[in-house]
């Protein structure tokens, strides 16, 4: 059973959750997106790890999703040579 104290402080501390947990879910995020950029720019310059990213349907559509995204968020007009299998 909640005491009347706790039920006060989970409701005072919610907003403050709330924020808290949004900026941990944006800085999670930001490194999925600098590791996904890397391994793009990687794939570039090596033809085993592209090899890789080609063999698999599955990391083959999830990078080229990755790959849409960062198209539309840079500014640099960076082209992929890894193409979607269908």
């Amino acid at each position: 059973m909640e005491t009347p104290y706790i039920k006060f402080l989970r409701e005072q501390y919610a907003a403050a959750m709330k924020k808290a947990i949004a900026k941990e879910n944006a800085k999670l995020n930001t490194l999925y997106k600098n590791l996904s950029l890397s391994i793009f720019d990687e794939a570039q310059n090596n033809e085993e790890l592209n090899n890789i990213i080609k063999s698999s349907p599955k990391i083959n559509e999830s990078f080229q999703k990755l790959v849409a995204i960062f198209n539309e968020t840079t500014p640099k007009n960076t082209k992929s040579n890894i193409k979607d299998k269908e």
